[in-house]
């Protein structure tokens, strides 16, 4: 488990819970997936991947769809993953 996954609760309903600052927040389906994927370490290409494959979108949609979540959590100040 990597000291990232440690630091969030992440149900399934989509709350994520920082444990480190309380702050928590929902998501909905596509931002579970990105932000699973980045906790595990995977490459800003591969969460693109999978993100296109689940959702059967195209990659355009899914690189902005990220960079907005991405924004999101840094103006929250969750931008350490």
């Amino acid at each position: 488990m990597k000291k990232t996954e440690k630091r969030f609760m992440i149900k399934d309903s989509g709350l994520i819970v920082d444990l480190v600052t309380g702050k928590n927040f929902t998501v909905n389906s596509t931002g579970m997936v990105i932000f699973r994927d980045f906790i595990e370490g995977l490459e800003p290409s591969e969460i693109l991947e999978a993100v296109c494959n689940e959702f059967g979108v195209d990659s355009e949609t899914a690189r902005r769809d990220m960079d907005e979540f991405l924004l999101d959590l840094k103006v929250m100040g969750i931008d350490e993953l």
